[in-house]
């Protein structure tokens, strides 16, 4: 018996290296649901009949590529790979939360500024694509957003009465995005993105200690879990690495902040907030400055902007 399909007109979709965030209106209670998955994928054989078929090759996804040895893991760093295997997560998206393709009107998806040059090949990408030699055709339903700008949407949806002028700062595992946002206004000269920025410090750190450490090739697929967990798992042994992933957030922390302090002297001395966003806000020491404000569930803002976003278009039309 077919599980009823979902009616859903957006969705706010947000494509990172490490995760992938979505965020859904609930039709019957108008609550956004938000859900995120790990941007994981490894080569599955073509016997792997149940895994899904992407442009001649089969893929494990999720928790079933990171029980894949590490070599077959791929590593999305950078935009290619990205540009690349999105549609595939567009695809889990979809199937994963069974949603009516008839009724949806907008995806909204967001892109790093500093790949945006890159935006039009990505909507592209996005827009037609075959999984399981079944064909998806989205042209026109595909709006981009870049990395920041949707985290403007839902910082002005969830604090109505918040400053006017501030700035938000997104942190992502490859890039930091910047957005200042004057009189509740974003200009173009004032969205920033910074490649190579990003978590990607801690976790290259965390890569080359259990190299040293274990004499073990980790992905950063894999770094990326061990970040979150503090625990790395070798031959059936558990192996505590909170102490040194604190240290290396720590001197994380330090450099970021004196580096965008630097970049943003203006912002920190005279705006009232500062709100930082995105997955590697949690690496933030919120206690560092007054005007700091680390979100709560900080790397859904951009996928529930994005969200917002679709559904302020829908409304205009």
């Amino acid at each position: 018996m077919n599980k009823e399909r979902v009616e859903v007109e957006v969705i706010g979709f947000d494509p990172g290296y490490a995760d992938i965030k979505e965020s859904r209106r609930d039709k019957e209670t108008g609550e956004i649901i938000n859900r995120k998955y790990p941007s994981l994928v490894a080569k599955a054989p073509s016997a792997a009949k149940d895994m899904p078929l992407f442009e001649g090759d089969r893929y494990y996804m999720g928790e079933d590529a990171l029980a894949r040895s590490s070599e077959d893991i791929v590593e999305l760093t950078d935009y290619m790979h990205l540009e690349k295997i999105s549609p595939l997560f567009l695809w889990k998206t979809l199937k994963e939360n069974n949603i009516d393709l008839d009724k949806l009107k907008y995806i909204v998806s967001g892109l790093s500024f500093s790949q945006i040059t890159k935006g039009p090949d990505f909507l592209k990408r996005l827009s037609k694509f075959k999984v399981n030699n079944e064909s998806f055709n989205f042209t026109g339903k595909i709006l981009l957003a870049p990395q920041g700008v949707g985290a403007k949407y839902a910082i002005d949806y969830f604090y109505p009465d918040g400053p006017s002028t501030y700035l938000i700062i997104d942190i992502g595992l490859l890039t930091i995005d910047t957005v200042d946002v004057i009189n509740n206004v974003v200009r173009p000269e004032n969205v920033h993105g910074y490649r190579d920025e990003g978590i990607i410090r801690i976790a290259r750190s965390l890569q080359d200690y259990i190299a040293e450490k274990f004499e073990e090739h980790v992905s950063l697929k894999e770094i990326k879990e061990i970040l979150e967990t503090k625990v790395y798992f070798l031959e059936g042994e558990e192996h505590d690495l909170s102490a040194i992933i604190e240290e290396y957030s720590r001197s994380y922390t330090e450099i970021t902040l004196k580096t965008l302090k630097d970049r943003f002297s203006r912002e920190f001395k005279k705006y009232r907030k500062i709100y930082f966003v995105g997955g590697g806000a949690h690496f933030i020491d919120k206690d560092v400055s007054k005007v700091i404000e680390v979100l709560p569930n900080p790397e859904y803002y951009n996928s529930i902007g994005n969200l917002l976003r679709g559904e302020q278009e829908l409304a205009s039309k």
